[in-house]
């Protein structure tokens, strides 16, 4: 018989309290859940082992999650078709992306906006879904908006930095460097934002993914509580457990992503709690 026990199961449960009771505290001792999806639940297109049980168990136990991404090649649509292909529960409220974030601040700001876009697909499909015009001249635009572009050219880089330079109001979907893949890591939107910069000395007026609060914050709206009550679980130090920390969320850093335990020490960030994958949180030895 296995000595583990997974959470809400009530040998689990009563293994809490006890911890609870001596003043220890426990991801779980929250209610409240930021999930990142690509490097905890995905690896590319590959679901991660567990992480499918790992959420249904929290939803069982009377959790509830925000699935958070700096993917910014994705929409909301998007990504309910993935997580409904894997059998993962999970409503289209439950979605705090990149995409849809940039959208939404966009259209608060200016909701006649127009935008000239280096993306992919996902966010071209967000930013119409917000009522925002994408044009091809960025001489007629209100906004260069910038994410990962699989398609990138050597002529899109020279629109945008045309777009840059030309004084435009830049906003950036994320700041990630790297991002997992399934065969293994590729670049992220970090990678345009730092030849823009490379090329003009200018940094995006806005970057709205992680570890932005203004992405965090959308997440615990939805939730229902401050960032404060809430735990914030990703596989990236510099974006999702420092992102976490500067909401004063509790983190976790789960290593099925892209950082390593030995990036702790060198990046010099910190997360309060740190676990193999996202399954393992709700891992309790047999008392």
């Amino acid at each position: 018989m296995s000595s583990v026990r997974l959470f809400p199961d009530s040998p689990a449960i009563e293994t809490l309290k006890k911890i609870k009771e001596k003043g220890v505290l426990h991801p779980l001792h929250r209610d409240a859940f930021i999930i990142d999806v690509d490097g905890v639940i995905f690896r590319g297109n590959r679901i991660i082992e567990g992480s499918r049980e790992a959420i249904q168990r929290l939803k069982k136990g009377g959790k509830k999650l925000i699935f958070l991404s700096n993917n910014s090649t994705m929409s909301r649509r998007a990504y309910m078709k993935k997580f409904k292909a894997n059998k993962i529960p999970a409503s289209a409220e439950e979605f705090v992306l990149a995409t849809s974030s940039t959208a939404e601040f966009i259209q608060s700001e200016n909701p006649e906006a127009k935008i000239f876009l280096i993306g992919a697909n996902g966010l071209k499909e967000e930013i119409e879904l917000a009522g925002l015009e994408i044009v091809d001249d960025y001489q007629n635009a209100d906004y260069l908006v910038v994410g990962s572009d699989p398609d990138l050219t050597f002529d899109k880089i020279t629109l945008a930095l045309r777009a840059v330079r030309s004084g435009i109001k830049y906003i950036a979907t994320n700041p990630d460097k790297i991002f997992p893949g399934s065969k293994g890591v590729t670049p992220g939107t970090g990678m345009m934002i730092g030849a823009l910069y490379w090329m003009t000395g200018r940094m995006p007026d806005v970057i709205v993914g992680k570890p932005s609060p203004v992405i965090f914050t959308v997440a615990a709206k939805k939730l229902g509580v401050s960032t404060e009550k809430s735990v914030v679980i990703g596989d990236q130090l510099e974006t999702d457990v420092a992102g976490g920390k500067k909401v004063k969320a509790l983190t976790v850093l789960v290593l099925s992503g892209v950082n390593e335990e030995r990036d702790i020490e060198r990046l010099n960030i910190r997360p309060d709690f740190m676990y193999p994958k996202l399954i393992n949180m709700l891992e309790f030895k047999k008392q």
